[in-house]
């Protein structure tokens, strides 16, 4: 009975042996940095963060592994619970005539390789609670600081100004903080408060028309300058013909002396002589 109870316990052993093993390796795979932490004794603390690669060997009772990539990540904060999350993430703004817009944001960005250490040293979490605090929090500040200085209208109809200026704010935080954003924008449509909406697109519905009656104002103004400049230039071509025509007759006017019309007059005689009235009778016959 003690046999048998010995083998269990060396069973157990090994078996937890082995499963103490499998839990002190990983393997930091290509495209990640990995970063090992100390949980406890005197290197606990801001100084207690290693940059490590490939096969790691670690304690997993004083130690925890974290994986950074460094690849490009995609994160939408959106108002569709089908999305990267089910709850609302979208973003609301309060713009400088103090309305309420709501949009959502989709954002590719990656961690710069050589700040991975000083990036977890600052946030002490993983790369996915990093975007959903912090980044997630420094987005929404530059949508909605910018969009005080906008009014409601003026971030429709001036979107693409609107992002510009987003973007340009975050992208300087961002690589401040060890992060480079290769793309940020709004996703699909703002949202407005209904009677704001309506009211917007009757004037850019009202612009738009006065636009298109403008056109077609011109068009027929340049249709008319063209059949003007098509009147003038047959007259211009008929008044040619005329000058050249009367030209042409002077100069055969001028040329045409007594002597050459006398000349001509002998070039075209077929030799008679003309007959007026009854030709004598020179013979009479019986």
């Amino acid at each position: 009975m003690n046999n048998i109870l010995k083998y269990i316990l060396i069973g157990f052993a090994i078996v937890a042996a082995i499963a103490f093993l499998s839990s002190s390796c990983t393997r930091i795979d290509a495209g990640h940095v990995g970063i090992k932490v100390n949980l406890y004794g005197d290197d606990k603390g801001v100084q207690d963060v290693t940059e490590v690669t490939g096969m790691v060997w670690y304690n997993p009772i004083t130690t925890k592994i974290y994986e950074f990539p460094t690849f490009i990540q995609h994160k939408v904060w959106t108002l569709d619970s089908q999305e990267d999350s089910p709850n609302n993430e979208e973003f609301t703004v309060t713009t400088k005539d103090g309305l309420s817009l709501s949009f959502d944001v989709g954002l590719d960005y990656m961690v710069k390789p050589d700040k991975v250490t000083e990036i977890f040293k600052k946030y002490r979490k993983e790369l996915k609670k990093i975007s959903n605090e912090f980044i997630r929090t420094l987005i929404r500040n530059g949508y909605n600081n910018t969009a005080s200085t906008f009014t409601a209208e003026d971030i429709v109809s001036r979107r693409a100004d609107y992002e510009n200026l987003v973007r340009n704010e975050i992208m300087t935080h961002m690589d401040s903080a060890g992060f480079i954003v290769s793309q940020m924008s709004i996703i699909g449509k703002i949202r407005l408060p209904e009677t704001l909406e309506e009211a917007i697109n009757s004037k850019i519905r009202a612009v738009q028309e006065a636009i298109k009656a403008e056109n077609e104002k011109q068009r027929v103004i340049a249709e008319a300058q063209k059949a003007i400049e098509e009147a003038k230039g047959y007259a211009q071509a008929k008044k040619i013909k005329a000058d050249a025509d009367a030209y042409e007759y002077n100069v055969k006017k001028q040329a045409l002396t007594p002597l050459i019309i006398q000349q001509q007059f002998i070039e075209k005689w077929d030799g008679k002589l003309p007959v007026y009235g009854e030709v004598p009778k020179l013979m009479k016959m019986p």
